[in-house]
């Protein structure tokens, strides 16, 4: 080799063992928690296992792989222990929200969400319902910080939701027969919930949107919304307006899996839920009939 090639080879090292000591002083931080920042260990490890993998044969890189094994087995029992602590300090941060608690890691129910926890990667997916209708992935999996967003989704649903059930009936009622008239249906006839959420948006836009209908002037009525919104209506008792009464078509298995052929809509406080597929509205029937 000469000695062009010898400085090549010299640099790269000393640039490899600079990435080295920088991950090695940042891990050494994550040590001052070190079964909180379990997984996060476990990712710095693997950085600087790949790292040392190009250093060439010798003691150096010999002691690094034996350190490398040594931390991994640590980790390993640190990821043991927040397991086990992981529900116990997740229910903690969940007191005075009212959010039950329900199932088994790595699957629970919080209300009337799930949160799947995913030990290998350290994240979690949080669903409205059961695991079909994802709100957010790659939660870092941290209890305290996991507890906040739910209880912050929970905070939010309630406070934007219905007021007036009676009056939520109306637009629904005005968003069906807007869907009827666009699909030539009579009056009575199924509508996919989907469907009429897309008239229930548009009917809800302020006037600044019809007037200039721009990203700034629309008004957001996610899924999740909706079905917090039937829940409270189911709840309310209120199912007929102007002659009208609301029925809701339970979905078939398959239907399940779709989001656009069903929607969940809680039956309680505790999570339980039905998933529908289309609504309808039909004349009440009198007492005699």
């Amino acid at each position: 080799m000469d000695m062009e090639g010898l400085a090549g080879v010299l640099k790269e090292l000393v640039r490899r063992t600079q990435q080295v000591v920088k991950r090695i002083d940042g891990y050494q931080v994550l040590l001052r928690e070190p079964v909180a920042n379990a997984y996060e260990r476990a990712r710095v490890l693997a950085e600087i296992e790949k790292l040392v993998a190009g250093f060439p044969e010798g003691e150096l890189r010999q002691k690094l792989q034996a350190w490398l094994v040594s931390e991994r087995a640590q980790v390993e029992e640190a990821k043991s222990e927040f397991r086990f602590e992981f529900g116990k300090r997740l229910v903690a941060g969940l007191e005075g929200s009212g959010l039950v608690v329900r199932g088994q890691l790595p699957v629970l129910r919080i209300g009337f969400f799930t949160v799947r926890a995913d030990f290998a990667r350290g994240k979690a997916t949080i669903f409205w319902g059961p695991e079909i209708e994802q709100i957010k992935s790659g939660v870092p999996l941290e209890p305290l910080a996991l507890a906040r967003l739910v209880r912050s989704y929970q905070e939010s649903l309630a406070g934007k939701g219905i007021k007036e059930p009676a009056e939520f009936l109306v637009h629904l009622l005005a968003a069906y027969r807007r869907r009827c008239t666009a699909e030539g249906l009579a009056e009575g006839e199924r509508v996919l919930l989907s469907d009429l959420l897309a008239e229930l948006v548009l009917l809800s836009q302020p006037e600044s949107f019809r007037v200039n209908p721009v990203r700034e002037n629309f008004v957001e009525y996610p899924r999740i919304r909706f079905s917090y919104d039937l829940y409270l209506l189911k709840r309310s008792g209120v199912r007929a307006v102007a002659g009208q009464e609301l029925r809701l078509t339970v979905a078939n298995f398959d239907a399940t899996a779709k989001k656009s052929r069903a929607l969940w809509v809680p039956d309680s406080e505790e999570g339980d839920g039905t998933y529908y597929s289309y609504i309808s509205f039909v004349p009440v029937r009198s007492a005699g009939a």
